[in-house]
């Protein structure tokens, strides 16, 4: 089954095509073989075609942020659309790693879209900004400016809820 995703923007599909005797995936039109070595935390080694690449990851939602070579990736997977009743609920956003808030970029009460920034983060010397993974209304910014914060603190809380009139 393929899954869509946005890389910085720029839609595609990703397919697990064989994953023995190794892993083999899809990505938009380009076939990639795939070795993971085991890692700690959100450090990572992995080798693209024989390429090895070492770098960070940070999950926030449906966002991965990946840190390689000296260049920061946010890829954004985007989910299936449920039925309108599944739209309702709380969410919440917690750190994957410690670090301290950078800046904050929204408000409790604010709407927001998909992709619009709510929180920059720096951890281990790489600054990420954590998006928006849905339509959503802001219940409250758990955390301010400069402070530190641990793995798994509590970033952000929401409503999920359609914006009325988008």
């Amino acid at each position: 089954m393929a899954h869509r995703m946005q890389t910085d923007g720029v839609d595609t599909e990703a397919e697990i095509i064989a994953r023995r005797p190794r892993l083999r995936v899809r990505l938009g039109g380009s076939e990639h073989v795939v070795e993971a070595s085991p890692s700690a935390g959100e450090r990572f080694s992995i080798r693209v075609d024989g390429v090895r690449y070492e770098g960070w990851r940070c999950v926030a939602g449906d966002d991965l942020q990946v840190r390689v070579n000296g260049h920061t990736y946010t890829v954004h997977f985007v989910r299936r659309q449920h039925a309108a009743g599944g739209a309702a609920g709380q969410e919440e956003i917690r750190a994957s790693m410690p670090g301290v808030v950078v800046a904050v970029h929204a408000a409790a009460g604010q709407g927001v879209r998909t992709g619009d920034k709510l929180l920059t983060l720096e951890s281990m010397k790489l600054q990420m900004t954590i998006v928006a993974a849905h339509e959503a209304v802001v219940a409250q910014v758990h955390v301010t400016r400069e402070r530190v914060f641990e793995r798994g603190a509590l970033l952000v809380s929401f409503a999920r809820q359609e914006l009325a009139g988008t």
